[in-house]
């Protein structure tokens, strides 16, 4: 059954008024009146579910005979990637999704570190977590006393999730490591004296800033991205 509903479309609600050859971009607050009708999209004629980046459903609506849709749920449909600047209010589609387990220290390197080493198999490096060997991560060290182990990356909206293991790299006392996605802390792992290496799994969400901080002796192996 159709049912008319009133919406509040907040900051952008992307709508663009073209007159004389300029285009014109909306930037307010707006009332309007949207009409839902249990509209359904297919791809390939198999139905899909248009989703936002939390997982949830996201039904169209149709406003002033336009039909709407969500742009991430939309882009991913059509097997594109889709990014969002919250500085500059842009939406940004990529023609490519970044694949599952995508070596994250090839395809984003930290642009500043402090007191941490890298470690890529691709240069033939690695380090040692509870008598294995691991490469394609981190160890955070303390040589100097001044300042926290930390490694920055930007990751400029392109990843979803990261999967890593983490474990005691140089000494075996309790240990703990954060990761922080545009000033919030998404995930803190922390490990027992003597622990073995777990493998982790933190969402973060297509940020555009990440944090990786750790105390001394954290190692971080296997980090891939998708």
């Amino acid at each position: 059954m159709k049912k008319e509903v009133k919406a509040v479309l907040i900051g952008i609600t992307i709508g663009t008024i073209l007159t004389s050859g300029l285009t014109y971009a909306k930037n307010c607050t707006e009332m309007i009146e949207v009409s839902y009708d249990n509209i359904k999209v297919y791809k390939d004629n198999v139905l899909c579910e248009l989703r936002d980046v939390n997982g949830s459903t996201i039904e169209p609506f149709i406003y002033n005979g336009t039909t709407y849709m969500p742009i991430r749920g939309t882009a991913n449909l059509a097997d594109m990637q889709v990014t969002w600047d919250g500085t500059t209010k842009s939406v940004y589609l990529w023609d490519e999704m970044v694949p599952k387990g995508t070596i994250f220290l090839e395809e984003c390197p930290p642009y500043d570190t402090h007191k941490c080493d890298i470690y890529l198999s691709s240069k033939g490096s690695k380090f040692e977590m509870s008598g294995e060997n691991y490469s394609n991560g981190l160890v955070m060290h303390s040589y100097t006393w001044a300042g926290e182990c930390y490694a920055l990356f930007n990751i400029n909206s392109k990843y979803s999730n990261i999967e890593c293991t983490i474990g005691h790299a140089r000494g075996q006392k309790r240990k703990s490591v954060s990761f922080i996605v545009d000033g919030r802390t998404i995930k803190e792992v922390e490990l027992e004296n003597e622990s073995l290496p777990k493998t982790v799994s933190i969402p973060i969400n297509y940020g555009l800033q990440l944090k990786i901080v750790g105390d001394e002796g954290i190692g971080i192996g296997n980090i891939t991205v998708q």
